[in-house]
């Protein structure tokens, strides 16, 4: 059963997106289900720290725009 109050799109979330944060990181939506959104983002040299490891704030980043995304579809 899906838990959405209004349909998701794929194509809005990014249209939303471009001009942020999550479009200089590169973050895309790639799957919407009935309980759940997914996104990706591949690592390069814009998100890693001086070790080259992935830096912490990007991963916030990252779940944080799923968790917005989602919960503006439950609203």
């Amino acid at each position: 059963m899906a838990i959405w109050k209004r349909p998701p799109s794929i194509a809005e979330m990014h249209a939303r997106n471009t001009q942020t944060v999550n479009g200089l990181l590169g973050i895309k939506i790639i799957e919407v289900g009935e309980d759940f959104v997914r996104a990706e983002m591949e690592v390069d040299e814009r998100h890693v720290q001086p070790f080259g490891i992935l830096h912490g704030g990007v991963s916030v980043v990252l779940a944080e725009t799923v968790g917005s995304l989602a919960s503006m579809l439950c609203c």
